[in-house]
């Protein structure tokens, strides 16, 4: 081992998990509310700001992924992502009008989106370096404390969104962000910090390409991801419109609900984290986008906001498993290639961001969300299905290694 760190880094780094989750739990619920019923966006226009963020996106996180695996140090990604963060929440908090959430969210927010993936990218790479058997563990565990910030936050966002100014939950992310670029500004002051690993060289005569070469059944599976993880979109951006406009609920229920779904989440991953060790992560993840399905379709025949929050067991059960299962799986996805295969989880939020915005776009013109839900439930079925059959071969118990 190159130097000994006397930063106390998995503190550090399960802080920067905690604010990571601020990131999103206090927007994500809260997007379609922000856009269209406070700033006045429509359905579509909505839906082709976050579209075009997703498209971008892809780009940034593929190339940011291929760029993380050379550099000799991986944290200079991460303060660079964060800082974007910073800007793009902070523009929206400042100056809280059509453009400045445009320009946010579909051109500065596909630089600040990766910054999660670079952050699980450093993760993986410093424990494997310095404690390999421990690396999925600390990876699992430090997503688990990503989780933690869900269950605090989007009830204290609701509640300060209805008492005082929906835009505070832009300001939240925005200084979150800033907590983890100060966070990844003192694990650079000490070089012991500075962790990667070598790539492996292309064979002579390869193509560029053949980096980004994926066996079916992977490929499949990671389809199967971005179709199940969309469905979890058309929810995401549904349910709060879906919650004041037919259930009568309030800012506040949005809140709760999001924050109901993490608490139920949190045991849920520890499940999963024995399952795994019993069942595929294929098959877990196929089952996920089921149990996905039965939520959302039996959420869109709700008439009474007091009938949802008995099926959110459902909801923390599908999410934790397309939420943690899904890292461990995308991250095996290139052998040897950290980084980049990091970064395809991005571009499987970004495309499933894509997908989610511009069916939400389509569905929800007519101010139906109850029909955009029953389509989101379909949509899941159809995700867990790809997964299901490109995987056939991999679907049931894990198969025992076998000696060399």
């Amino acid at each position: 081992m190159a130097g000994t760190s006397h930063v106390p880094v998995t503190a550090l780094l399960g802080l920067n998990m905690f604010f990571s989750g601020v990131t999103y739990a206090a927007t994500m619920p809260y997007a379609s509310l922000v856009g269209v019923d406070t700033l006045g966006l429509t359905p579509g226009w909505f839906a082709s700001i976050m579209s075009l963020g997703a498209v971008l996106g892809t780009f940034v996180s593929l190339g940011l992924g291929f760029l993380s695996d050379k550099l000799r140090d991986r944290r200079l990604l991460v303060l660079i992502t964060a800082a974007a963060g910073v800007l793009a929440h902070g523009l929206i908090y400042a100056f809280p009008a059509q453009w400045s959430f445009a320009v946010a969210m579909g051109l500065i927010m596909p630089l600040a989106g990766a910054c999660y993936g670079q952050c699980f990218g450093y993760i993986r790479v410093f424990y494997v370096t310095r404690d390999p058997k421990r690396a999925d563990f600390m990876v699992t565990a430090l997503r688990t404390v990503f989780t933690l910030a869900w269950i605090v936050v989007p009830p204290v966002a609701g509640w300060v969104a209805g008492q005082f100014s929906i835009f505070y939950v832009y300001l939240a992310s925005s200084l979150s962000y800033g907590a983890i670029a100060l966070i990844f500004a003192a694990l650079m002051t000490n070089e012991a910090t500075a962790v990667q690993i070598n790539a492996p060289k292309r064979a002579e005569g390869a193509s560029l390409l053949s980096t980004f070469a994926l066996p079916f059944g992977t490929l499949a599976g990671l389809v199967g991801l971005i179709v199940m993880t969309a469905a979890m979109r058309i929810l995401t951006f549904t349910i709060a419109l879906f919650i004041v406009s037919d259930l009568g609920g309030s800012v506040g229920d949005v809140g709760f609900y999001a924050g109901i779904t993490a608490a139920v989440e949190a045991p849920c991953m520890l499940l999963l984290a024995y399952l795994t060790t019993q069942l595929t992560k294929e098959t877990l993840l196929a089952l996920a986008g089921v149990v996905m399905a039965v939520f959302i379709g039996m959420v869109s025949i709700l008439t009474e906001i007091s009938a949802l929050y008995w099926l959110l067991i459902l909801n923390g059960l599908g999410t934790a498993a397309l939420m943690s299962v899904n890292i461990a799986y995308v991250q095996d996805a290139i052998k040897g290639r950290v980084g980049l295969s990091t970064s395809l989880m991005d571009v499987v939020a970004i495309a499933a961001n894509l997908l989610g915005a511009t069916a939400f776009g389509l569905l929800t013109t007519g101010g139906d969300y109850r029909f955009a839900l029953m389509v989101g439930a379909i949509v899941s079925l159809l995700g867990a299905a790809i997964m299901a059959f490109g995987n056939l071969s991999r679907l049931g118990t894990p198969r025992p290694v076998e000696a060399a």
